[in-house]
């Protein structure tokens, strides 16, 4: 399934030299925060619903589509999300939820990003989330022990201190974190 208001958000993105752009998108009266991230192929799309705890990562492949089918906990999840109960004479769709979903694909426009934004979308995701504090460098060239800057932590570095990705990835460079 191909979502076409991502491809136009892109551009912009790309034009702008930005690597993601967030917005809301609301459902049954129910809001949901959206990442829409660009760093990495497969392109990532995150709908986060707070007050549940509801994060659904979808991947974005070439050509803005997207595969429209949960597996069996999303799909609940999802459902769970909405408040939908069963209903077989009118079955939720997740074709039809996309389909709304793209409808609603804001115009991108241009906004003051906050510090550590995507932290909420990729806790679950990143090393020792405990640990989200500057704690030093440990600088691999100069240890020359053979090892290296792992991509799990630029990774955190990218989410965290994103000004600080691109020299840490150029430099070998690790960031220590620490938990206060």
């Amino acid at each position: 399934m191909k979502l076409t208001g991502l491809e136009n958000l892109y551009r912009e993105l790309i034009k702008n030299n930005e690597k993601y752009f967030l917005f809301i998108f609301q459902k049954n009266k129910i809001i949901f925060d959206v990442l829409f991230d660009i760093f990495e192929e497969p392109f990532k799309l995150h709908l986060m619903q707070k007050e549940k705890k509801f994060n659904l990562c979808i991947n974005v492949e070439k050509g803005f589509n997207i595969n429209p089918r949960l597996n069996s906990d999303e799909y609940s999840s999802l459902c769970n999300v909405l408040n939908l109960k069963y209903d077989p004479n009118n079955k939720f769709s997740t074709i039809t939820f996309f389909d709304e979903f793209n409808i609603k694909i804001p115009k991108y426009y241009k906004r003051e990003k906050k510090e550590r934004e995507l932290l909420d979308f990729y806790k679950k995701d990143i090393e020792e989330p405990e640990k989200l504090f500057f704690d030093g460098f440990i600088e691999w060239k100069k240890l020359n022990n053979g090892k290296h800057v792992s991509k799990k932590n630029l990774e955190k570095t990218r989410i965290l201190y994103p000004e600080k990705y691109d020299f840490c990835k150029r430099e070998d460079i690790s960031i220590r974190y620490k938990s206060k």
